[in-house]
């Protein structure tokens, strides 16, 4: 399944919800099925600088596609980070290069994030963009 598939998926999901609560509860279930990083793996180098609570990404490359792993000590983080993996795992480096995340602007996310929050979001974007970026560079 594609990056685009996966959020359409998400966006019929989500379409589902009249309020924000029931999709803030939404965006938090999905936390619980996180991919989680492993308590050693938990340091610095996988931390996520700019999220209010402590956050973490890491990811391993397997035939030729990343999977992600990540943990948040806010469970509504936990959920924003378990969606946007969801998304992109089993996706190409280049791929998720490529991917502009629209899907939060298409479920109107950042409107409803704190400043704090949209902040954070922004970090763990980047540092996915920054992960599969390496990843890419490291195959040429």
């Amino acid at each position: 399944m594609s990056i685009k598939e996966r959020e359409n998926r998400y966006l019929e999901d989500l379409e589902m919800f009249d309020s924000w609560d029931d999709r803030y509860d939404y965006i938090m279930s999905l936390g619980r099925d996180l991919p989680l990083i492993p308590r050693e793996k938990k340091n610095e180098k996988t931390r996520v600088a700019g999220c209010q609570s402590a956050s973490w990404l890491d990811a391993r490359l397997k035939d030729g596609k990343l999977y992600f792993t990540g943990d948040s000590e806010a469970i509504l983080g936990k959920g924003v980070i378990s969606l946007l993996l969801n998304v992109i795992n089993g996706a190409t480096p280049e791929e998720i290069l490529h991917y502009d995340f629209e899907l939060i602007d298409k479920i109107q996310l950042r409107e409803h994030l704190s400043p704090v929050r949209r902040h954070g979001l922004e970090s763990i974007i980047k540092r996915i963009k920054e992960i599969a970026k390496n990843y890419r560079d490291e195959r040429k």
